[in-house]
């Protein structure tokens, strides 16, 4: 008996040590191989769980697919560069919440991508989302939800002109000192900032006179709904069909069309038109472009797809 019971023992131990997460991502796997994460050091869509259990810090490049990264439990430092996959319309979610102990965040450039759920990371410090490119776009994040981080103290966002709103009302403004928003190059330097007391921000009084803006002049506001983003979404108003495109495109704006062209995803223009009403891209290779569309009053981006 004593011998059957060590036998179950030993199975129940060699099972829960043997435990695996799943990692189908192979440029993931690959990176956690090259730092000696994953001890079997080959690509096989896995990783043992123990592997991973105490890792703190992660610099994916490239990576589409970023199942496992739930199973980082001990993760502090995140970075994501030049990841994501083409869809359209940009829906992707990046949901961290399970990644409980995240201090540090850096999104730059995760095509498709829609929404970061941060919601529950009390420790989140620092917050940074940039396009790395400032003419095109391949990330569609209107907002930045951040209250449920009570300890958020440094916000960056780089080239996002889909952004309308940052959620600062986390009930600690009162607490947050020299909090800093950095907003570069921003298609319209307002947008809608919620936060705890509407009225100290906007009179500049403690504790947001310790804050400190660049780039922006935001609308606070603390209860009911923001107009302003409303206001700036339909400031030009584009429809551009069919998309995908198989030969030729059309725009239809109230605006006066000055110019549009067409730029690749790694940024290089492809074509160039005055304007008309049909725009022929059938030489173009499929993919995924991006239309700059240049009015009498601004310049808009919209995401287009060539079969």
């Amino acid at each position: 008996m004593k011998l059957l019971l060590n036998l179950i023992c030993f199975f129940l131990c060699l099972a829960i040590t043997a435990q695996t997460t799943s990692i189908p991502d192979t440029n993931f796997e690959q990176h956690l191989i090259n730092e000696g994460i994953d001890s079997d050091g080959v690509i096989n869509g896995q990783v043992l769980t123990n592997d991973i259990a105490t890792v703190n810090l992660l610099d994916l490049k490239g990576v589409s697919n970023l199942t496992g990264l739930e199973a980082f439990t001990d993760l502090e430092y995140l970075i994501l560069q030049e990841g994501g996959v083409a869809v359209f319309p940009l829906n992707l979610v990046i949901d961290l919440t399970a990644n409980s102990n995240l201090i540090d965040v850096e999104i730059r450039s995760f095509e498709g991508l829609k929404t970061i759920d941060l919601t529950g990371l009390i420790n989140l410090e620092n917050l940074t989302v940039v396009e790395l490119q400032d003419d095109v776009i391949t990330m569609g994040v209107e907002v930045l939800d951040l209250s449920t981080n009570p300890n958020i103290k440094f916000v960056q966002t780089g080239f996002l002109d889909t952004l309308r709103e940052i959620n600062l009302q986390n009930a600690n403004n009162v607490n947050t000192t020299d909090m800093i928003i950095n907003v570069i190059h921003y298609s319209n330097s307002s947008l809608c900032m919620k936060v705890d007391y509407a009225t100290a921000a906007t009179n500049n009084t403690a504790p947001y006179d310790s804050w400190t803006l660049y780039g922006v002049n935001p609308s606070f506001y603390d209860q009911g709904v923001c107009t302003l983003a409303a206001d700036i979404a339909n400031k030009i108003e584009v429809d551009l069909y069919p998309n995908p495109v198989q030969n030729s495109f059309q725009i239809e704006t109230s605006e006066e069309l000055k110019n549009v062209s067409v730029v690749s995803i790694a940024g290089e223009e492809v074509a160039n038109f005055e304007s008309q009403q049909n725009y022929n891209i059938a030489g173009l290779a499929a993919g995924v472009y991006f239309v700059k569309i240049q009015t009498a009053k601004a310049k808009r981006v919209q995401r287009i797809v060539k079969r």
